[in-house]
């Protein structure tokens, strides 16, 4: 009686370290000496969000003319403007472009003066959106409804179109981008802005970490700065 317990006991503990060991991911070995054979763990990657900005573009009273967004997708940067009301734009065409600094200052005699040149990190002739030359920060035109209304999308490739902060170069560097919508059509052709004439509304892409009144020290700018106009 005494041996047939002892029996039992050690038969119990035997299943209930073998349990343990493959709980606990330890290799089991079947009695003949060979690895038994286990399940293969599988394991689901979390995918990652793509990386997207959403910011506001203000006119240069200070009021919000539209909201905008850009975000990263397999086809190259996404960028949408929007405004279901007026916008305070006049109606027609816009030129509109990526611009190399994150700073809308509507103050002084030349609003967002402080967001700087196009985008154009590879020092290229302006052009259109489908343009063989052009600045990676070339987007066309943008139409204002007559009721004021926006509603602007584009998809873009190009050198420095990403958000990802550590890429060289980035839209999201230590001196940022804007988004920046200008009073008159893009002809897409005449440098540097296709004359589309002063700065009507500006939103922040990536904001600038640099100090206020920091010279652009990003490569963006330098050797290859797109005039401000």
């Amino acid at each position: 009686m005494f041996g047939t317990e002892m029996l039992r006991r050690s038969l119990l503990g035997g299943l209930f370290a073998s349990s343990i060991a493959i709980g606990g991911g330890m290799a089991v070995v079947a009695q003949d000496g060979t690895p038994a054979a286990t399940p293969e763990a599988v394991v689901e990657e979390e995918a990652e969000e793509p990386l997207k900005s959403s910011f506001t573009l203000i006119g240069t009273d200070g009021n919000a003319a539209a909201f905008g967004s850009a975000e990263e997708t397999e086809g190259g940067l996404l960028i949408r403007v929007a405004n279901s009301e007026d916008s305070g734009l006049e109606p027609g065409e816009h030129g509109i472009h990526l611009h190399q600094v994150g700073d809308c200052t509507a103050e002084g005699d030349e609003p967002f003066a402080t967001a700087g040149g196009h985008f154009n990190p590879t020092g290229m002739a302006h052009g259109g959106p489908d343009s063989e030359e052009r600045h990676a920060g070339d987007l066309g035109n943008l139409t204002v409804n007559d009721d004021g209304s926006i509603v602007f999308e584009i998809t873009v490739e190009g050198e420095g179109l990403t958000l990802d902060p550590e890429a060289d170069p980035s839209l999201a560097d230590e001196d940022g981008s804007a988004l920046l919508i200008h009073a008159n059509p893009d002809d897409l052709t005449t440098d540097p802005s296709g004359e589309s004439g002063g700065r009507v509304a500006c939103g922040l892409v990536a904001a600038s970490t640099l100090p206020v009144g920091s010279p652009v020290a990003s490569p963006i700018a330098s050797p290859v700065a797109t005039p401000v106009v």
